[in-house]
């Protein structure tokens, strides 16, 4: 990959773990969120939905939006035409999560996992304005899938640092990445039966697009792919096709776990012990209806290179290093690979190992 290519990262969204406070002696500056959202979030029970919700009005909605909370009723009254974005909407509200608006310098969607807020980016648009764009209110529908499949892991698996090794945290996180990608194009694919064409070309010409080409060329083959998984576990298997998908996947997921080994208090283990399963990859990919899509091929992505590979060299120095940094004991703030040295110039002090 060059490295002006390499620099072009896809990613959709962040996920913040912990309040910045919990972070030791750091001066925290937050260049991306301004001070406050632009709509104060709301539970997303608390969503009014329109009074009309017939196929014409919900078309016609995006153009008399007026303030944010127009854009929150959109997406509760499109959204209930598909049945996995309707299902993965009610785990959310079930679990009390809200949904905001924010300026995010198109990062997508933010979500707060403390606060159980999600913030979705307007891109620094008034409401008119974006109902107006077809480009940005379906780029912020496909983003509020993708964090409403996110909040669906969420729920389930919470702190996967704490149960996974750093090797299998990045392979993990790869998947609920591609998960998200795969089942906003599942929604994508539902919302074109019933009617919102515009969303499923959006999908086409969005940087996902060619896992929306593989998918409809795999169901032109066999429409019944649609039904067994088979299809969207092709659409799944393109989104590792992307370098940069993948790549830029990888360095989200060590930049969080450098906050997470800035945060260590040399008391417990800053990550576990575990390695992933077959078990965990059909867990990932289950949807919210009970199939697993990669029912039988867990195994491969596991194994194959092609899945489990890291071939960034940025991301593999990052890892090497991240690695290095766990193994050292730490005593006064300075690091020894070798204990006994340790002692030897500090007696008496407490000697903390990261791993």
């Amino acid at each position: 990959m060059k490295a002006d290519d390499r620099l072009n990262r896809k990613n959709h969204g962040r996920r913040s773990h912990r309040a910045d406070s919990e972070v030791p002696d750091v001066d925290i500056y937050d260049l991306t969120l301004p001070d406050e959202a632009c709509f104060e979030p709301v539970l997303l029970s608390a969503v009014a939905l329109p009074a009309r919700l017939d196929y014409d009005s919900i078309l016609a909605q995006p153009f008399s939006f007026e303030a944010h909370e127009d854009i929150g009723a959109w997406l509760a009254a499109i959204l209930a035409d598909s049945p996995t974005a309707s299902r993965l909407w009610v785990e959310a509200e079930r679990a009390g999560w809200q949904v905001g608006f924010a300026d995010l310098k198109n990062s997508g969607s933010l979500i707060d996992i403390p606060s159980q807020t999600v913030l979705l980016d307007t891109y620094a648009l008034s409401a008119s304005a974006l109902g107006r764009s077809p480009y940005f209110r379906n780029e912020l529908l496909i983003c509020f899938v993708r964090a409403l499949r996110d909040i669906w892991h969420e729920q389930r698996y919470q702190a996967l640092e704490d149960e996974f090794m750093p090797e299998s945290l990045l392979m993990i996180e790869r998947v609920r990445s591609a998960d998200c990608d795969t089942a906003a194009l599942l929604v994508g694919w539902e919302l074109r039966g019933a009617g919102y064409t515009d969303v499923w070309r959006h999908l086409i010409g969005a940087e996902e697009g060619d896992m929306a080409l593989v998918f409809t060329r795999f169901l032109e083959r066999d429409p019944s792919a649609l039904f067994d998984g088979s299809a969207l576990a092709y659409a799944f298997r393109q989104w590792y096709a992307d370098e940069s998908r993948v790549d830029g996947c990888d360095h989200d997921t060590l930049e969080a776990m450098d906050d997470i080994l800035l945060s260590y208090d040399g008391k417990v283990r800053p990550f576990g012990e575990r390695r992933a399963s077959v078990a965990d990859i059909e867990a990932l990919t289950t949807l919210p209806d009970g199939r697993c899509y990669l029912r039988g091929l867990a195994e491969t992505i596991l194994r194959d290179p092609f899945f489990a590979g890291l071939h960034d060299p940025v991301n593999q120095t990052h890892l090497f290093h991240l690695m290095y940094d766990m193994e050292v004991v730490m005593v006064n703030n300075v690091p020894f690979r070798d204990a006994r040295l340790a002692r030897l110039i500090f007696p008496g002090a407490d000697h903390s190992r990261v791993r």
